[in-house]
């Protein structure tokens, strides 16, 4: 079966999308995105992604072209148009069509579609090398993923699934992804430099209560020195981290505390699922 997009108010086949080469997001990389996932037909918090793409949009000064309620719809035609079990969509607002290659249109392209999706197996957990860099723009999905994608044949070489970004000494993100570690029964992240993560967000609100919580300037070194580290995106969830460089984390993974966050977690989703179904 056709995916199938939408483009500035038309819904078409996805292999039928066209954008003109002089828009933005082809001449400079100027755009933004957001990705949120459909289960069972039912968008998993999707105001929290709109609240982010359009707080995002106004941040690099781009007129979002549809209200709120008509993104809603966009996104639950697109869900009917391509009926799987799970999907991702992906939401993309880019420069518009610059006379100059450089100056952002006064009307940007929104461009939405929605694909089959599957999650990573987390009992597996994945693998991260550190490397010291820090987002231009860390609290915006933009569409630039110049260095981690540049650097992508070194992870091939050290069979590394990602990054843990640090500078000065400090740790932020992942290339795709927030960060925990645990120590002690404390759940800790990065509190500035980073994307606020959607699943982040909900990770720290099912903590309240049940573990001790900061966000806060966490040292590389005390990564190394936690009990358990795990990643939160939404096309990963809560996801365990097994090795960072050369450094193997405690077994069994998913540690304990993972494994309690990854159960609250995914009793939120449903729960939100049966909110939206009301």
């Amino acid at each position: 079966m056709d995916a199938y997009a939408y483009l500035n108010g038309e819904f078409l086949p996805l292999a039928e999308t066209r954008l003109q080469v002089t828009d933005l997001a082809f001449l400079r990389g100027y755009g933004i995105f957001d990705f949120l996932r459909v289960v069972k037909g039912h968008p998993i918090f999707v105001d929290d992604h709109l609240d982010r793409f359009e707080q995002a949009a106004k941040v690099m000064g781009l007129q979002m072209p549809e209200s709120r309620e008509c993104l809603q719809q966009l996104i639950a035609e697109l869900i009917q148009l391509n009926p799987h079990e799970l999907l991702g969509l992906k939401m993309i607002l880019t420069g518009g069509y610059s006379a100059d290659g450089f100056t952002p249109a006064e009307q940007p392209n929104l461009l939405a579609w929605a694909s089959p999706f599957s999650f990573p197996d987390a009992a597996l957990g994945v693998s991260l090398m550190s490397y010291e860099y820090h987002r231009e723009i860390p609290g915006v999905k933009t569409l630039s993923y110049l260095p981690p994608i540049q650097m992508l044949p070194q992870l091939k070489r050290q069979a590394t699934d990602d990054y843990l970004y640090y500078w000065n000494g400090l740790i932020s993100e992942s290339s795709r992804s927030n960060v925990f570690i645990v120590k002690n029964q404390t759940v800790s992240t990065a509190a500035t430099g980073i994307l606020p993560g959607i699943t982040r967000k909900h990770v720290l609100s099912v903590c309240q209560g049940i573990f001790a919580v900061e966000e806060r300037a966490i040292q590389l070194a005390e990564v190394f020195a936690a009990d358990e580290v795990f990643i939160t995106s939404s096309n990963q969830r809560i996801m365990p981290v097994r090795q960072i460089d050369q450094h193997v984390l405690p077994q069994p993974y998913p540690g304990p505390v993972t494994r309690k966050l990854q159960a609250l977690f995914l009793e939120r989703e449903g729960m939100q699922r049966v909110a939206v179904n009301r």
